[in-house]
């Protein structure tokens, strides 16, 4: 039982030391290279163009990532959704690279994303 247990938690850390660094290759900020971008970026919203961000943590790019309505409701073009309230702070659903990764409190720039 115990050898058992070993050979699981050896696949298991192989597993992990495999896809997160590929995820983080793969989702890291395209201006800087930083490779948390893809687990952790900010959100902000333009409501005048309708353009929702993610914007890196480190050096502050922003990338288009979804829809924004008037409502201040944002579709992912990752499939995730969320919203932003009338202050720019953004609630929504988890999910990193995978989702809309989560909420964060973002915002800023009374929620027209600085623009």
């Amino acid at each position: 039982m115990d050898n058992d247990l070993w050979v699981f938690v050896a696949i298991l850390l192989a597993l992990t030391a495999t896809v997160l660094p590929t995820i983080a290759f793969f989702h890291r900020c395209r201006a800087c290279g930083s490779l948390a971008h893809g687990f952790k970026s900010d959100k902000l919203a333009n409501f005048r163009t309708g353009e929702a961000f993610f914007v890196c943590r480190r050096c502050g790019d922003r990338t288009v990532k979804g829809k924004v309505e008037s409502d201040g409701s944002v579709a992912w073009l990752s499939g995730g959704t969320g919203h932003f309230d009338e202050s720019g702070h953004y609630t929504g659903d988890a999910g990193g690279v995978f989702g809309d990764g989560g909420a964060d409190g973002g915002g800023g720039g009374g929620g027209d994303g600085g623009a």
